[in-house]
């Protein structure tokens, strides 16, 4: 092994499996790869001292979302009934992201199938907040989140589905981001939904989300590093309105002064009113159930008790759906996205809240209060971030920008900006 130095990755890494362990009580892996991730760092380090370049993630530790594929290891999807699965290839993103010289550190913990937004995993346990014991972190991508959260890695990838990605982002404090559908691919990750998945990064800073950002595109079309880096004024922001659900007022009041910070920043504020938005949770549901129960049937028909109750319930719902209820959501998706492209065709991007109310008890009721913010912007593929805005007694909440489709930069470089000021 390359000596172990104090900027050596074999350090890095060293003290990021230390971490994990440290905080080991949050449950936010269901692996950790100590040995691999070691022995990665090794190779990292001998080749600098052998001087060779550098990729954009050299020697960075990661985490990654457990239905993401990894070659040869379990990828449960969080799920009973998958134990045994074992992929024959990475996903494409994971190529990408160990080409640029990210060592991959462990797989996090999840909603089961990514089919929820607390992360209470019947088969692997809940989630736990790290910014308050007994309290859930959101979901699906919960274990992504907390292991940033906690600082055991600088970024982790999840999915978003409804707010996967972006809702534990809020609830824990740090960035996450859902880029326009399309622009990452999906090849290798378990799906919820083909419709509405997308994969992005959970990230301690919205620089570092572009970064991983960078490689998972592979060739982007705009300069997500550049777009971070700087510092837009000018823009106008069309102020949302129409989700069917007002912030709690403490939510409320910490969202008024990040519009004043966005004034500040030369922003231009005007309101937008969307009345399609409170469809967004009904359409998501109706899209999003017969999809995973077309994915998921065969496993359910052979090992029906390999999944929670609460999930087998919804991939029945699925399966007992007309299809034609499947068909009049998808065309009322579209609708919606012609009627954001409409009412906010003068404005540069949207903002609302990111969640209503900051996290709650694990075993809560009424989770679904989470997605109406989130969720009408997987319907129409735009770009979404989370960024830390505030917190109700210590509980983390995010502000969400929004952009036009494939305007991936401007969002990134806005959420730079306010996250800077």
């Amino acid at each position: 092994m390359a000596k172990i130095g104090e900027h050596t990755v074999s350090n890095r890494i060293v003290k990021t499996l230390d971490m994990i362990e440290q905080y080991k009580s949050l449950n936010a892996f269901v692996a950790v790869h100590r040995e691999t991730a070691l022995e990665q760092a090794d190779r990292a380090d001998s080749a600098a001292q052998a001087g060779q370049q550098p990729g954009l993630l050299q020697g960075l530790p990661l985490a990654l979302k457990d239905n993401i594929d990894q070659q040869g290891l379990p990828c449960s999807a969080g799920c009973a009934a998958y134990l045994d699965r074992k992929p024959d290839r990475d996903a494409e993103v994971v190529q990408k992201l160990k080409q640029a010289g990210a060592i991959i550190v462990g797989r996090t913990n999840m909603h089961e199938l990514a089919d929820g937004v607390t992360s209470e995993n019947q088969h692997f346990g809940p989630v736990v907040n790290p910014h308050r014991a007994g309290y859930h972190p959101g979901g699906s991508s919960g274990g992504s989140a907390v292991a940033v959260a906690t600082g055991c890695v600088p970024f982790a990838l999840g999915t978003d589905t409804g707010g996967s990605v972006r809702i534990p982002a809020s609830l824990c404090g740090v960035v996450g981001f859902k880029p326009s559908q399309g622009l990452v691919s999906l090849k290798g990750v378990v799906p919820l939904s083909t419709s509405l998945d997308h994969v992005g990064p959970l990230a301690q800073t919205v620089a570092q989300a572009a970064k991983v950002l960078s490689v998972m595109v592979g060739k982007p079309s705009e300069d997500f590093l550049t777009a971070a880096g700087q510092n837009p004024s000018g823009l106008k922001i069309g102020v949302l309105d129409g989700f069917g659900l007002d912030p709690d007022p403490p939510v409320s009041d910490i969202f008024a002064d990040a519009l004043q910070v966005l004034e500040k920043m030369n922003c231009k504020l005007e309101p937008v009113k969307i009345p399609g938005l409170a469809k967004g949770l009904g359409l998501l549901a109706n899209i999003y159930a017969p999809e995973a129960a077309g994915y998921h049937k065969i496993q359910l028909q052979k090992r029906p008790q390999d999944f929670s109750r609460e999930i087998r319930a919804d991939l029945q719902r699925g399966l007992d759906m007309d299809p034609r209820k499947y068909k009049k959501a998808i065309e009322a998706g579209k609708a919606l996205a012609a009627e954001i492209d409409q009412a906010a065709r003068d404005v540069d991007l949207l903002v609302s809240p990111t969640t209503a109310h900051p996290a709650r008890p694990i075993g809560s009721p009424n989770p679904h209060t989470y997605l109406v913010f989130t969720c009408p912007f997987n319907l129409t593929g735009q770009p979404a971030i989370s960024v830390p805005m505030g917190s109700v007694d210590g509980l983390p909440v995010g502000l969400q920008l929004i952009g036009k489709r494939n305007a991936d930069a401007t969002v990134l470089s806005l959420a730079a900006a306010f996250s800077a000021f």
